[in-house]
Formats: structure tokens, C-alpha cells, sequence
């Protein structure tokens, strides 16, 4: 039997949902992998949100309840609410899933279970799963448009090859979907590159729970206190947060290495890395042969704290050799910090979450000495930090899951009244 929560509105004969008062609402279905714990609140509040009838259909139910990460290199369960307040289903054929690699992830149930739900726009979350491929067939099908929303851009480096397969594999694909979310100037940009439509390409964000994030601090300024005095650190430090898995691709010894320095030139700056993962005996042998006092290990904190480490940090940092988005950015940025991130993280751009010169400082990858002239510029200039702190509220603002609902609601809209591609 498929699991759902049984949410749906009831529909009387005509698929009209019983109170819409006239024009029905837009039915709206999203395949995704499943249960992520940034998507849950934007479903929420897509599903509260007037004109729009939501159905989320899962591959598979990992992360609904816990699970080994084998990056974090532990036992996780996520501690808010993942299935609650829209509703959803696993996908039955999700059982047998025991991979998230493209063939490992194949629901062969997925087209009836849309076909249940009779959607008038279909989201796909990219293009990496068999799954998705068959959503697209379904719609090309059933004359029903279709519509993806990725954090893909073009900074990874890819031999010839490589590129030549992709953009072969991408631009077929592309032909075949009726619309497009971007979520930033990167992934815009990745969009244009394969030739999809500028006028079915939707405005739209990676988003965060603002509030939560805001609420879950309390009294922030109390909060600030009790996080530093928890973990011996100066009230009068500069605190440099990485919120992340401790993993190579993620590079902490960076942060490490820059603060080494900034500690050589006597300023008071403290590095608080927040995860777990397979580096972290590098980062401990690093801070003892260094003899470093000034760096914090917490270990793995859970969705319902990390507001708190914000709020008791004053930077947040992404040193990463990739990395598709960086979804701490505007976290960090909705308790105050300003940015200092690598070149290769996709949310940098103009009218991205990271905006280099407003709330956010931009480094080449790996040049520590440039990561630690950022760290530098922000402790010795409290106008520029101030003006940062409050550039990232503001921006990390606009990154809300309400303003996420709302724009998808609108994209949704507008490709319903288009229609498929010819």
C-alpha cells in the first residue's frame, strides 16, 4: 500500500477542490529524492498558501527517520518536523530503492501515482535520477508541463569529454520541459548556457526558514553569550563559523590554516567549525601540532540549534573546492553574519545570496593568504562589518521560504496559462 499522510482536498466530479469559491486552485506535484530537511518548511508553506493545491511524491523515505550519513560519518535524525503540514506520498516502488545514483533511484510507479493526482504543473528537483526522467515522459505524455528547479551551475572543471557527453545528455533533456526555476545568477546562467527558453525561465531562490532560524536564537544577544561561555570562547572575539560536513571537498583545514595567521598577528579570531565527517582527525592533529587554542570542534548540531551558533558567531565562511549552492550563506546571514567564501560557490552573484561588496567577500580557492586578508579586513574595519551584517540580514530575508512559495506559485501559474512547448 503507498504511504501518504492523506492531506489532499477533497475534489468533487469536475477536479474542482470543494470551497475554491470559482477558478480552482493550481494543482501543483514535486518529485523529489526525498525527505530534505531545507525542502519540509517551503512545502509548508506552499501548501498554506492560497490558490495552490500541493502534493509531494517521494522516491524514497530517506532521512524521514534516521540514517547513517556517510559524509557526516554518524547516525542523523533530523529534529524538526520533515512530513507535516503538505502533503505527500512515497512512491511504493521507493521500498526497493537502496542507491541515490541514477539507476539505483527508478520508481516505475511513478507515472500512475501522478496520474492519481492529476496535476496541472509537475517540479522535478534535476535531472540526476531515472525517476525524473520518467516524470518528464509522463507529462510529454499527458500534455502536462513540466518544470525543474536544480542548484546545477558551471563552475565544476571537466575534461573535454566530459563536457561534450553533458551538454549532448542536458540539452536533450532540456527539449523535453516546459519550464525552469533558477535559483541564483549562476544556476540562471547554467540555464542560458544550455539553451533553455529565457521567456519559461522562472525567478526563483534556494530558500531558508527565516524565522525558525531567527526564533530559534531567542534572545540573541543572551544566546551570543551562553554559546561562547559554553565553548571557552572570548566575548570579545571574532568568531569565524563553518557549518558544513568535515569532508576534503569542503576544505576546513583552510579555515584553520587562515586563522593560524591571523592568530601570528596577534588579533583575537576564533574558528568554530559546526559538523562532523571524515577530516576532523586532520583538524585535530592540525590544531595540536599548531597548539591552537583559539578553534572549537562542536561536533554534529541539529536544525533546531544552529540558529544559536550563528547567533554567537560574527563571519561565516565557505571554503569549499565546489559546492552547487552554500545554503549556510544566507542561514548565517539571517542572524548577522557577513560572508567570506571561495570563488567556486554557486550562490555568488549580484542578485544571489552572496553578493560580493555587500555581504559577502570573495577569495580565489585555496589562496589562504587571501582568505586571510577577508578575515583581516572584517576585524579591522567595524564600519564595512556593520554594513555587511546588516546587507545579510536583509538578503538573507529575501532567501525566505515564503518568498520561495510565492514565486513558485506564480512560475506555476504562468507555465499553466503557457502550456507545454510545442
Amino acid at each position: 500500500m503507498v504511504r501518504t499522510n492523506n492531506q489532499q482536498l477533497a475534489l468533487d466530479r469536475d477536479g474542482k477542490a470543494f470551497g475554491s469559491n470559482g477558478d480552482s486552485p493550481t494543482r501543483i506535484a514535486i518529485v523529489g529524492s526525498h525527505p530534505i530537511q531545507y525542502f519540509a518548511p517551503w512545502f509548508r508553506s506552499l501548501a498554506a498558501t492560497s490558490g495552490v493545491v500541493l502534493k509531494v511524491f517521494f522516491c524514497s523515505n530517506w532521512g524521514a527517520e534516521s540514517y547513517h550519513d556517510p559524509q557526516f560519518g554518524i547516525k542523523v535524525k533530523w529534529d524538526i518536523p520533515l512530513l507535516e503540514g503538505y502533503d505527500w506520498e512515497f512512491l511504493e516502488s521507493g521500498k526497493e530503492i537502496r542507491s541515490h545514483s541514477f539507476w539505483g533511484m527508478d520508481n516505475s510507479d511513478v507515472g500512475a501515482a501522478l496520474e492519481r493526482f492529476r496535476p496541472d504543473v509537475v517540479q522535478i528537483n534535476g535531472y540526476a535520477h531515472r525517476t525524473m526522467w520518467r516524470v518528464v515522459n509522463w507529462c510529454n505524455r499527458n500534455r502536462v508541463p513540466a518544470m525543474i528547479f536544480s542548484d546545477s551551475n558551471l563552475m565544476p572543471k571537466r575534461t573535454l569529454w566530459k563536457r561534450a557527453a553533458k551538454t549532448l545528455i542536458v540539452k536533450q533533456f532540456y527539449r523535453r520541459l516546459d519550464g525552469a526555476i533558477s535559483i541564483g545568477d549562476n544556476n540562471r546562467a547554467y540555464l542560458q548556457h544550455y539553451g533553455f527558453p529565457l521567456e519559461r525561465t522562472f525567478p526563483g531562490i534556494l530558500p531558508i526558514d527565516y524565522k525558525r532560524l531567527v526564533d530559534s536564537a531567542g534572545d540573541s544577544v543572551g544566546t551570543r553569550s551562553e554559546i561562547r561561555q559554553r565553548h571557552g570562547i572570548p566575548v570579545d572575539a571574532l568568531v569565524v563559523v563553518y557549518a558544513g560536513k568535515l569532508i576534503p571537498l569542503k576544505c576546513p583545514t583552510h579555515l584553520l590554516e587562515a586563522i593560524l595567521r591571523c592568530t601570528r598577528q596577534g588579533l583575537n579570531v576564533w574558528g568554530l567549525l559546526v559538523g562532523e565527517g571524515a577530516e576532523r582527525g586532520t583538524l585535530e592533529a592540525f590544531i595540536a601540532n599548531h597548539k591552537m587554542n583559539n578553534i572549537v570542534l562542536t561536533g554534529f548540531i541539529n536544525q533546531a540549534s544552529i540558529g544559536k551558533y550563528y547567533a554567537a558567531s560574527d563571519v561565516v565562511t565557505l571554503m569549499s573546492r565546489h559546492e552547487p549552492k552554500g545554503q549556510t550563506i544566507a542561514e548565517a546571514g539571517a542572524l548577522g553574519c557577513p560572508a567570506i567564501l571561495s570563488d567556486r560557490i554557486g550562490c555568488i552573484g549580484p542578485t544571489d545570496s552572496a553578493r560580493p561588496g555587500e555581504n559577502a567577500l570573495v577569495y580565489p580557492w585555496s589562496d589562504i593568504g587571501a582568505l586571510t586578508n577577508c578575515i583581516v579586513r572584517l576585524y579591522e574595519d567595524p564600519s564595512l562589518y556593520r554594513s555587511m551584517s546588516q546587507a545579510a540580514r536583509r538578503i538573507a530575508n529575501s532567501q525566505d521560504i515564503s518568498v520561495a512559495a510565492l514565486q513558485l506559485k506564480e512560475a506555476a501559474l504562468q507555465l499553466k496559462e503557457m502550456g507545454c512547448r510545442k
